[in-house]
């Protein structure tokens, strides 16, 4: 078979674009916190009892393995010089490759939200700074995980919707 080689060619509109394929998928914060019973004890002594108390349950070992996988490729593009600063606007786009057997069963929400968490101090400061969010789920024809990433700090007149 004739394999052609093929050059990708990043989009001038985005400042930073990296990603993997073959590798671990991108596990979700799914079902990340947990109910508890709650008193609370009002200025006159009344213990009355709270509803809907959730506690934040701690990453999985999969959520920190895929954090520092995410630390370890990103880590020569983005020093701490190079990181988005608050306030300053960030759009990301997120293409996750999943194998088919995974694909009905995460939400493309929770992929999202495990990536921008992976990224919080490191790429920008905060993910509260991100204005701009585009993100797809898809099966890769191999059958693989992968994910791709494309992050713009805005301020630069820059990002998906320019051009």
């Amino acid at each position: 078979m004739d394999e052609k080689p093929v050059t990708f060619k990043q989009n001038p509109n985005v400042d930073y674009l990296f990603g993997y394929f073959g590798n671990m998928p991108v596990p979700t914060k799914q079902d990340g916190y947990k109910p508890i019973e709650a008193i609370g004890i009002d200025e006159d002594g009344k213990e009355t009892v709270l509803k809907n108390v959730f506690l934040r349950k701690p990453d999985t070992a999969s959520v920190k393995k895929f954090k520092q996988a995410i630390k370890d490729l990103i880590s020569e593009k983005f020093t701490d010089e190079k990181r988005i600063k608050h306030p300053n606007p960030v759009q990301v786009s997120i293409s996750v490759s999943i194998t088919k057997k995974r694909f009905f069963d995460v939400d493309v929400d929770n992929l999202a939200k495990t990536v921008l968490d992976s990224l919080n101090e490191i790429a920008f400061d905060d993910d509260n700074q991100v204005t701009s969010l585009i993100v797809d789920k898809h099966i890769h024809p191999m059958n693989v995980n992968g994910i791709l990433i494309a992050i713009t700090d805005l301020t630069k007149n820059k990002g998906l919707q320019c051009g």
